[in-house]
């Protein structure tokens, strides 16, 4: 985005876990994230206490350390801990940053043709590189916020200080531990085979043993979508693509199935 105009309305943002802000600025593409920077867990109560850009502690008009708050709600050790972009010891929308790109930088296609006596081998990949991606399923699955079930991700979850790890503690209906923040975006980078075909032509010498008056035959065995490379955590990388209206979120989309054809192509 070049430019925008003076009279353009910036987004209606809303502060609460899975947020994300849906922006249009001048110098970033259309289709990116805004969110919150993710920065682990608070280990323990001096963790939690504010501190300003030279990395000092924050102290109120009695002398007492301020505690940081997510929205309303003070922190506490074990909870999601946010960077604080202005430095006033509170986390909300005048701390979302630019996160990253839902654009692919790149698009590809293509494929190689092998070929040895009467076999070929024939093969088509497609992929997409350096596109982000929100993962909602995985937020979801690691929110540990309501009743629903939970991915394994979260046996690893803070319980006490000195725990290693950057998920939050459970907290039930309370808390903003996974506000729309880096946490979930993910790199959805990915090369797919698209069609793997290995044909073999008969040999005419082995046909006209036979004696049956065929020409030529061709059997044929085609597998589609059989492997996709990728560290993308979810089930399929492949998305979707960016719009000015609509974020690019993974909901546990369902992965492209696997298929096998075969012929046989027989002429007299």
């Amino acid at each position: 985005v070049e430019k925008l105009p003076a009279t353009y309305n910036k987004e209606s943002y809303t502060f609460g876990n899975g947020n994300y802000a849906l922006r249009i600025e001048e110098g970033k593409p259309v289709g990116a994230f805004y969110g919150y920077h993710y920065k682990g867990v608070y280990q323990n109560t001096v963790d939690t206490y504010a501190k300003d850009s030279m990395g000092n502690i924050m102290y109120d008009v009695n002398g007492q350390p301020i505690t940081m708050r997510n929205g309303s709600q003070v922190v506490y050790p074990g909870d999601a801990k946010y960077e604080d972009i202005n430095g006033d010891g509170v986390i909300n929308e005048k701390d979302i940053v630019y996160l990253g790109n839902a654009n692919p930088k790149l698009i590809f296609g293509g494929g190689f043709l092998l070929k040895w006596k009467d076999l070929s081998l024939t093969t088509v990949f497609y992929g997409r590189l350096g596109q982000k991606v929100i993962n909602r399923a995985r937020m979801n699955l690691e929110s540990m916020y309501g009743k629903g079930n939970q991915s394994t991700a979260v046996l690893n979850r803070w319980r006490s200080e000195g725990d290693q790890t950057d998920i939050p503690r459970a907290l039930y209906n309370m808390g903003y531990n996974y506000l729309g923040s880096d946490r979930f975006v993910e790199d959805a980078t990915y090369v797919r085979l698209k069609t793997l075909t290995l044909t073999y032509n008969v040999p005419k010498k082995f046909l006209s043993k036979l004696g049956w008056g065929i020409n030529s035959c061709k059997l044929t065995a085609t597998g589609y979508d059989l492997f996709t490379f990728t560290s993308y955590s979810g089930q399929d990388p492949e998305v979707g693509m960016p719009n000015a209206k609509k974020l690019v979120e993974d909901n546990s989309t369902t992965p492209i199935s696997k298929r096998y054809v075969f012929s046989l192509n027989v002429n007299f």
